[in-house]
């Protein structure tokens, strides 16, 4: 556009005037930046006084263990009649565990962000050509059979040699992506379940471990049981044994211990360079008593964080803090060694304790039958809240 006469006397008469606004602008300039050194400096001084304050912005990673049970009207995600995979003692469904319904229309909901819903295909796509095993007590057989039954909606897979057992090491293959997963049932992450030695992992684990891309560690409620305990040749303890001259060796210390010699093994594992993941503690959910004098789960909604029931017990509280310990231990001895992310921390503690209406309680048998665990407050009805876990599982193999 051309411009036009009253136009071209303004530009003529600017520059006098242009003069004295550059050498404004400029003193205003320098007098917002030694303003705004010293206010940087202030913010340092606050900061070195204040560690305990942490500010958090849009660009901050979520911490997806922190958050509510929201309603969720298109859960589950696969039901008995889909998934061929569920152990019949988590079968809430088949066995008419009431108010199920409402129960399972639930899903996890991170204060701050969102995480994504489970996509089985990308969870295929991301271990393909990879194997995945699940390391720890029948929680984590528990938990595999969850994520096989999330999958289930893209892929079947076949068990490799085919075991009629509980307590047993079995795998499975997805011929189309070319992935196994595995579970390794040793629930003091050691050989033998009444002698347990601290320093020395079960080698049926360790001695296979090398073969596997992904490890998903868990293990807490069997160190509650009466046990040995020994480490370095010697006899340490015991924990809840029953012998008044035993010296008594607390549930978390050991629990500690074993994390400590697990999570040594994984990283000093010959040939082994894969991910660890170490979820920690899911609590039980026994009320008014134990597993064997009457205890029960009658819940039948989440609880919310602010509720006292949110709130881990004290046995709880104590394994948690241990693993997390131990978990940080191990984490930072890989990224000394130029590994970092090489063990990853899944913790699931407070998002499960808000969960006691999701355990199968006297729903996983029929009434008749007379069956050893009767009351289950431990594991986790299928479909139900363990299927979160596949999220988190996906979330942070690809974060």
């Amino acid at each position: 556009m051309k411009p036009n006469s009253s136009s071209s006397q303004q530009v003529v008469v600017r520059p006098a005037a242009s003069t004295t606004g550059l050498l404004f602008v400029l003193l205003l300039v320098a007098f917002t930046a030694c303003n705004y050194s010293s206010l940087i400096r202030t913010d340092r001084l606050l900061d070195a006084a204040s560690p305990h304050v942490k500010t958090t912005s849009a660009a901050s990673a979520c911490d997806v263990t922190r958050g509510e049970w929201v309603p969720d009207p298109s859960a589950p995600y696969y039901t008995n009649a889909t998934c061929p995979f569920i152990d019949g003692r988590q079968d809430c469904i088949k066995y008419g565990k009431p108010e199920l319904a409402s129960i399972l229309r639930w899903r996890w909901q991170p204060h701050g962000c969102d995480l994504p819903r489970f996509d089985p295909a990308a969870f295929l796509r991301l271990v393909r050509h990879r194997s995945m095993a699940f390391v720890g007590d029948s929680v984590a057989r528990n938990h595999m059979q969850s994520l096989m039954c999330l999958l289930s909606k893209v892929e079947y897979p076949q068990e490799i040699q085919p075991k009629d057992c509980i307590h047993c090491t079995r795998s499975y293959h997805y011929h189309e992506h070319n992935f196994t997963v595995t579970v390794f049932w040793t629930p003091f992450l050691f050989m033998d379940p009444h002698n347990v030695y601290l320093d020395e992992p079960d080698p049926e684990w360790a001695n296979a471990i090398a073969g596997y891309d992904y490890v998903v560690l868990n293990g807490a409620k069997w160190f509650t049981r009466p046990v040995v305990l020994h480490e370095g040749g010697r006899v340490l303890g015991c924990s809840d044994c029953g012998d008044p001259n035993a010296t008594y060796v607390p549930p978390h210390v050991a629990v500690r211990a074993a994390f400590r010699t697990a999570l040594r093994a994984l990283r000093d594992a010959p040939g082994f360079r894969g991910r660890v993941v170490v979820r920690t503690v899911a609590p039980p959910h026994y009320e008014n008593g134990k597993w064997y004098d009457g205890g029960n789960c009658l819940r039948t909604r989440p609880v919310r964080s602010d509720e006292a029931a949110a709130a881990l017990p004290e046995t709880g509280a104590a394994f948690h803090a241990a693993q997390v310990e131990e978990f940080r231990a191990a984490a930072a001895g890989a990224a000394s060694l130029d590994e970092p992310g090489r063990f990853v921390l899944m913790d699931v503690s407070e998002m499960m304790q808000m969960r006691g209406d999701g355990h199968p309680g006297q729903y996983g048998h029929w009434p008749h039958e007379k069956v050893g665990f009767g009351i289950d407050c431990v594991h986790w009805c299928l479909p139900g809240p363990i299927d979160a876990w596949g999220e988190l599982l996906l979330h942070l193999l690809t974060n």
